[in-house]
This record gives C-alpha cells, sequence and structure tokens, in this order.
C-alpha cells in the first residue's frame, strides 16, 4: 500500500512548485524582457535554435531559499525536478522537496498517454488519468511535458536579446557555451508574482547568468540570483522571515547522447 504524504508536505511541495514555476517564468520567459536589456557588441555564433531541436537530453532545475523564520532561527529550502526527455513524448523525472530535517520525492515515467507514478521508493503504479497524486505533481514541476520549457516566443525573444550582450566562451556541462551576464537592468519584468495574489516585490542584489550552445545557442545553464526584502505571503506560507535569498539554476546535459533512453519502469 502506497503511503499517504501529511496535508502539510503536500501543501508545502505545491506552494514551492508553484514557486519554482513563477521563478522560472520571470527568470527568462517574462513578457516584456526584451526592452529592458541593454544594447551591446554582438557575440558571433550560429543561427540560434531551442531544446525542440535535441532528439534527447538530460535537465535538472532547482529553486533554493534561504534565510530565517520569523524567531530568527534559520530556514532553508529547495525544490528540485530532474529528469530526462526523449522525443517525441517520452519523459521520466523525480520532484524533490528539500525541508529542514526532512525531503520528500515523487517520480513519474510517461509515455504517449501512459504515466507512472510512485512516493519515494515505493512501488510504481500505473496512475488513472485523474489520478489526483499524479495530476498534482505534473501541476508543479518544471519538465518539458508541460508547455513554455524554455521555450516559446517570449523565450526566443529573451534569448535572442542576451545575444547582443557580450559573451565569453566557458565549458559547461562538459559543452562549450557563450556565458552572458545580465544585470538589474533585464529583471525589472518581475511583477505579478502571484497570480491570484498580485503583489510589489522589493527585490535586491539581482542577477541572471545565461549560458547558451557555442553549437546551437539553446540553453546549456541558466542561473538566477536575487533576494526578496518584503515579506510576501508564499514565502510566509514557507515559515521565511524577509529578506530571503533565492538562486534558480537549471542546467541542460547529454544533448543526443543515444545512451539516454526513457523506458516503462519494471
Amino acid at each position: 500500500m502506497k503511503r499517504k504524504q501529511s496535508r502539510s508536505v503536500r501543501m508545502t511541495a505545491a506552494v514551492l512548485g508553484g514557486l519554482l514555476l513563477v521563478a522560472l517564468l520571470l527568470a527568462g520567459c517574462g513578457e516584456g524582457e526584451v526592452e529592458n536589456l541593454p544594447e551591446a557588441t554582438p557575440t558571433a555564433s550560429p543561427e540560434p535554435s531551442s531544446l525542440t531541436d535535441l532528439e534527447r537530453y538530460h535537465y535538472t532545475a532547482t529553486l533554493s531559499l534561504k534565510g530565517s523564520k520569523p524567531d530568527g532561527s534559520p530556514n532553508e529550502v529547495s525544490v528540485t525536478t530532474e529528469g530526462d526527455y526523449e522525443k517525441p513524448d517520452r519523459h521520466s523525472f523525480t520532484y524533490t522537496t528539500q525541508l529542514p530535517g526532512a525531503a520528500t520525492r515523487q517520480s513519474a515515467v510517461v509515455i504517449g498517454e501512459q504515466m507512472w507514478f510512485r512516493n519515494g521508493d515505493d512501488p510504481w503504479t500505473l496512475a488513472m488519468p485523474d489520478d489526483p497524486q499524479a495530476e498534482r505533481l505534473l501541476s508543479v514541476t518544471f519538465s518539458p511535458i508541460n508547455p513554455g520549457f524554455l521555450g516559446g516566443e517570449e523565450f526566443r525573444q529573451a534569448r535572442d536579446s542576451v545575444q547582443r550582450l557580450p559573451g565569453i566562451l566557458e565549458f559547461v556541462n562538459e559543452l562549450r557555451a557563450y556565458h552572458y551576464i545580465v544585470g538589474p537592468e533585464g529583471m525589472e519584468y518581475f511583477q505579478d508574482f502571484l497570480v491570484t495574489e498580485p503583489v510589489t516585490l522589493d527585490l535586491q542584489d539581482q542577477r541572471w547568468d545565461v549560458w547558451l550552445a557555442q553549437d546551437g545557442a539553446w540553453p546549456v545553464r541558466i542561473q538566477t540570483t536575487g533576494t526578496v526584502r518584503n515579506d510576501i505571503p508564499i514565502l510566509q506560507q514557507l515559515d521565511f522571515k524577509a529578506p530571503t535569498e533565492w538562486t534558480l539554476r537549471i542546467d541542460i546535459s547529454r544533448p543526443n547522447d543515444p545512451a539516454l533512453t526513457v523506458q516503462a519502469p519494471a
């Protein structure tokens, strides 16, 4: 029999998942960032492409929050989605929520219209179309199974704008990629942090780093950091007292690696 997560753990996972998705959108797919990026000397690179041109790849997306609780004690939480994608419709990923002194892990394999699901190390089960746990996992995880995974018109515009900045060729995730640094000028689109409860964010120390593949200009790594200086509901739910430092990092690796395959669980 599958172990049931407590209501508080499920709510925390949902809050963290929602925060991750929002942060990911704000960190690279937000509408309006094109006008805010400064002009710079273009860096030579091939014609841009996207992740959709890759047959398969591995990915990791982690949002980390660090600060203190209202009582002054330290607080640190993180949420991570790590998985593999194989064209056209094969997905395998694990969603991990790390809380002080505890962690939860959920995994899924999706092949076409079928989905297998499990909590922690429990046995795999074939999920029904209306399985609430499976639906919840799909709603909070950040993976190519969801629309807008480092793609779409907004992301393309952001990427094209980033390429107007000077780039430094580096070796990242075993690939050669151009490293671009975006300062506060490119972060002014942090608005509507919560869809259902808009708030005003007091953001400081913002930085956005992007690594685009030398061959193809698809995202190899995206990292954004900053500090939230005011108490907002979504962070209060996680027992944080401002200021709260956050780091979002997305890594793409093993592009078109023939050894990377997604199979149904045994």
